[in-house]
């Protein structure tokens, strides 16, 4: 008993509360069952573990000499070099910063910005009994041993990454330091100790850090100087002493720039990144069964096979832990952003048998059950097998609603456009639709008067009331821009399928004198009045002009004349651009419009549009008009930010097809987002204004934000 209670993890507050933070706004293992959430958390303590082994006990592992952080150094030296190579021994308690001359504070420099000249200077080297001839060149760092059959995988293209350069004592500083190198690959710390007394650069740090910018350059990438401490007049002071104490030059080569980024603006969502897998296991392909639902969701039908480790040194270690990340084929689903565990999996167990996340790439899961298992069971059968559920974007918002005890749902006017979406075939059919190039003419059929001659001067379409028209197809022509009439009879034809469009005559009852638009599903030599269900003749009296033969003429299907009616088409409208804007266009792209969060019955607040695309996630309203002040507005605004935050939203958008957003506007939302007191540890989201929407250019105008 005394044993197990020694092993007990009890962190301090101050780290409880570090742990917290980050698990905030990361995607722990957790799940929320009676209405309290619960998460699988691992501690590091003095024995090892099933997550955290002793490397020193697994077969052909590194046991002599390593490069570590020397016991009695402290300070930021210290801390620079057990973040460069780890630590092999516990730090002393009256560790100090350790005094250095200039020679081997340079070669401590240089070996820290993996400069392959430098060595590590060899007070580094630790020796866990009696050695000798031992060449800091070769000795593998402590971070390298506990590394033992793990490799890193570099995921994404290398093209357009940014390395950085963090300079600054303080602990943020060698934080971030540290998770941009793990995360993406190339991330130096290089603290004031490194510099000269006169704040000077010493030529050997500048002369390989030139060489570092060089190196990423070749492949479009950079290399940018940042801190979390320093303002950006102290950097950019860094930066031109590091640029000027690069003395070696290469004739007809040009070093590339060195960008000063400040920390609110560093590159987080970059491709490339770097992550930790098991040697000889990174990259195994599965077949399973899958059922896709009508939204989109798709479940496996079977388990997977049991994560078994092929390697006989790792499945000797009867209690080792590990995880197993999976990646859906043409994945459309929200990742990250701390979904219940639970809705990971397929059937949605009332016990989950093992833990499972959203992680950076897809899923993750633990390794092994947590079930009852007998004694005696096969290794293989102690294992995990889970059939996982990838939930679309419409489930997601419904999971993410049920954590808060909401329910989401599509409100009126999104099932208005969800049954255009089920008739036109698809929600990207009815955004090139409603959001594309017939818009105009689709727009031309709410009629602005009851008479013809005002309301289309040019006789190129009929009122049949003050607010409904129909246009010829020519009248459709005139107002669609840059198409050639070839390609605007095909985009009708294929609407017309579709029953969005119908083509047809308008037509004048004898009996009742009622003008009225007849489907050519309708039409024969006799047809029926919808008023007063008299037959008619279909000649002459019935069409009037022109005299030879009848116009056919096209009418909006009633949901559709709703949905423009209420300026529905702003929701298109924005979505077709962020379609059309995002970087890579050959990544995925889904959006569901129209959805309100109800706690019980009553309406909490509706989404215009929510769109997910390259890891971004947006929450955005859609308006017809250019000012959104005023006291209403603010509540409406708030309401916004209490869904991005339930989101974990990266961007809230605020869209209209007005010309331009009234500069009061700006001002009122940016001060809105900025007071809500809802946001979690990273702050509130970026803030983005875009206006001329179905015009000739719409214009972006950004605020700040994460």
């Amino acid at each position: 008993m005394l044993r197990m209670a020694l092993d007990e993890a009890a962190p301090s507050s101050a780290d409880h509360a570090a742990r917290e933070q980050i698990a905030s706004v990361c995607s722990p293992y957790a799940s929320r069952r009676g209405g309290a959430w619960h998460e699988s958390v691992e501690y590091l303590g003095n024995e090892p573990t099933g997550h955290f082994p002793n490397v020193v006990d697994m077969s052909e592992t590194w046991h002599a000499s390593v490069l570590a952080c020397p016991a009695n150094w402290g300070g930021v030296l210290g801390a620079a070099v057990a973040n460069h190579a780890g630590v092999a021994a516990p730090p002393e308690h009256n560790a100090e910063e350790p005094v250095l001359d200039d020679d081997v504070r340079e070669q401590l420099a240089g070996w820290l910005l993996d400069d392959p000249s430098c060595s590590a200077p060899d007070e580094l080297m630790w020796h866990p009994g009696v050695a000798v001839g031992m060449d800091a060149k070769t000795t593998p760092t402590a971070h390298t041993r506990s590394k033992t059959h793990i490799v890193e995988i570099h995921t994404g293209f290398d093209i357009h990454r940014t390395g950085l350069l963090v300079v600054g004592d303080s602990a943020e500083d060698l934080a971030l330091a540290r998770l941009w190198q793990l995360t993406f690959g190339t991330g130096f710390w290089v603290p004031s100790p490194l510099l000269d007394d006169d704040g000077a650069v010493p030529w050997r740090v500048g002369h390989r850090i030139a060489r570092i910018a060089r190196d990423l350059a070749r492949n479009s990438n950079r290399l940018a100087i940042t801190s979390i401490s320093r303002s950006e007049k102290e950097l950019e002071i860094t930066r031109d002493r590091v640029v000027a104490a690069n003395q070696i030059k290469i004739p007809g080569q040009q070093d590339p720039g060195l960008d000063v980024i400040l920390s609110p603006k560093l590159p987080w969502r970059q491709q490339p990144t770097v992550s930790l897998a098991v040697e000889d296991q990174w990259d195994s392909q599965v077949t399973v069964p899958v059922s896709v639902a009508e939204d989109g969701t798709r479940r496996m039908a079977a388990p997977l096979p049991a994560p078994v480790l092929v390697s006989a040194d790792l499945a000797a270690q009867e209690d080792l832990q590990w995880h197993v990340d999976v990646h859906w084929e043409d994945s459309r689903a929200v990742r990250r952003r701390g979904l219940d565990s639970n809705e990971l999996f397929g059937n949605r167990p009332a016990f989950m048998s093992t833990w499972a996340r959203s992680s950076r790439h897809g899923m993750t899961y633990q390794s092994r059950r947590n079930d009852f298992v007998t004694r005696g069971t096969r290794p293989e059968n102690t294992l995990a097998r889970v059939a996982l559920r990838e939930s679309s974007l419409v489930t997601w918002i419904t999971a993410k609603a049920a954590e808060r005890d909401l329910v989401a749902r599509p409100s009126e006017a999104g099932l208005r456009t969800g049954l255009l979406v089920d008739m036109l075939g698809g929600r990207e059919q009815y955004v090139d639709v409603f959001g594309g190039v017939l818009l105009p003419a689709l727009r031309g059929m709410l009629a602005t008067s009851s008479t013809s001659k005002v309301a289309y001067p040019d006789g190129d379409g009929v009122s049949l009331s003050s607010r409904e028209g129909v246009l010829t197809f020519a009248g459709m022509c005139t107002r669609v821009a840059g198409c050639e009439e070839a390609e605007v009879r095909d985009r009708v034809d294929a609407v017309l399928r579709s029953g969005v469009l119908r083509r047809g005559m308008v037509v004048l009852c004898s009996t009742c004198q009622q003008k009225q638009f007849q489907t050519i599903d309708r039409l024969g030599q006799r047809w029926r009045c919808v008023r007063c269900d008299a037959l008619n003749d279909l000649d002459r009296s019935a069409w009037k002009l022109p005299m030879n033969e009848p116009t056919w003429f096209y009418d909006l299907h009633p949901v559709g004349r709703h949905v423009l009616a209420e300026h529905g088409e702003v929701s298109a409208l924005l979505s077709a651009y962020l379609r059309a804007t995002r970087k890579d266009q050959r990544s995925t792209f889904v959006d569901v419009e129209e959805v309100t969060f109800l706690d019980g019955d009553k309406p909490q607040v509706e989404v215009d549009l929510v769109a997910y695309a390259e890891d971004v996630l947006t929450v955005a309203e859609c308006k017809s008009g250019s000012d959104l002040t005023g006291r209403r507005a603010r509540l409406e605004v708030e309401k916004k930010c209490r869904v991005a935050a339930w989101l974990r939203a990266d961007r809230l958008l605020f869209a209209t097809s007005a010309e331009a957003w009234t500069p009061a506007t700006i001002v009122s939302v940016g001060d809105i987002v900025r007071d809500f007191d809802g946001w979690g540890a990273l702050g509130s989201p970026e803030v983005r204004f875009i206006s001329g929407l179905g015009r000739s250019h719409a214009v972006v105008h950004e605020e700040g934000g994460k």
